[in-house]
């Protein structure tokens, strides 16, 4: 009889035990929202899950870094407006000056200005983004553009290298993220040097050789055509870098929803896994304390 009774209550407290248990998991996740806290849980959607979570991150990191370069872009846009402008007004003095009317105190004037110019125009080419010199390629560490101050590299010589930055736009991806200071400023590859065709200019000017400042009009209308090229160049990629930014980041929304889905609980049916859960445990509850009851009428009877 010790047996039997031992055996009845070693099932009611085990059979109690995993009804409180279910209980208590079906209350945690009603409170929590959470149905998968552990793999365990539901090894199945967990390995989605984080699946899901690696590809929401990565999409975060593409669109992170697609936001940066196009702020990179935009700075370079900047610089190349302060260069088209330059080249503007380098346009206007040489058409003024090469009339004969101006005599060698204007021209010298004019010079002088155009010194000036071809210093805005190198200042715009060593533009920097935080740390970067985003005229340089992959040469970081200094100037892309010699600005005169060391006796030994002329001002305006190209220090960068040929290079352009890529950034991925989507998993796989790439776009550029630069444009070649070498070939923008300084024609590499068939095109004109903008800053020698300015000082070629200023040097004209400041000898007040008519001819000469005529005939800079053909390079300086060259160099204008070739920095609003790179001007295109530039506003495509702000484009693309634009677009991938703002998909990447809805992608990657919708990637982390669907893995936060895979965890949620459905309010409906833990309502009703709980109200179920609470029944099993009561009738567990019931049968045990009838057992304990026949056991104890045994013993009276």
């Amino acid at each position: 009889m010790r047996v039997t009774d031992r055996l009845v209550f070693d099932n009611a407290i085990l059979s109690t035990g995993k009804a409180r248990e279910a209980s208590e998991a079906a209350m945690r996740r009603a409170a929590s929202g959470s149905r998968v806290d552990h793999p365990s849980d539901d090894p199945a959607a967990a390995g989605l899950m984080q699946a899901l979570g690696f590809s929401a991150a990565r999409l975060e990191a593409v669109s992170r870094n697609a936001g940066l370069a196009q702020s990179e872009l935009q700075s370079a846009d900047s610089a190349l407006d302060q260069v088209s402008n330059a080249l503007a007004r380098a346009q206007q003095l040489a058409v003024q000056m090469s009339n004969s009317t101006f005599g060698a105190q204007e021209r010298g004037f004019a010079a002088s200005e155009v010194q000036q110019l071809v210093s805005m125009v190198i200042a715009a080419g060593n533009t920097r983004f935080g740390n970067r010199w985003i005229f340089g390629g992959n040469r970081d560490g200094a100037p892309p553009f010699a600005d005169g101050t060391d006796p030994v590299i002329p001002a305006g010589t190209y220090l960068g290298d040929a290079a352009v930055r890529q950034v991925e736009i989507a998993p796989g991806v790439l776009q550029d993220a630069s444009i070649r200071g070498d070939v923008t400023w300084k024609g590499a590859g068939g095109g004109v040097d903008v800053i020698a065709t300015l000082q070629g200019l200023q040097a004209a000017l400041a000898s007040n050789d008519t001819a000469a400042v005529r005939a800079a009009l053909t390079p300086l209308d060259a160099a204008v055509g070739q920095v609003g090229a790179a001007r295109s160049r530039v506003g495509a990629s702000m484009d693309a870098f634009s677009t991938a930014n703002a998909a990447t980041k809805l992608a990657a929304g919708e990637t982390q929803t669907r893995a936060d889905k895979l965890g949620e609980v459905d309010i409906a049916e833990s309502s009703i896994e709980l109200a179920a859960a609470q029944r099993a445990l009561e009738a567990s509850l019931s049968v045990a304390a009838q057992g304990f009851q026949l056991s104890l009428l045994d013993y009276i009877t």
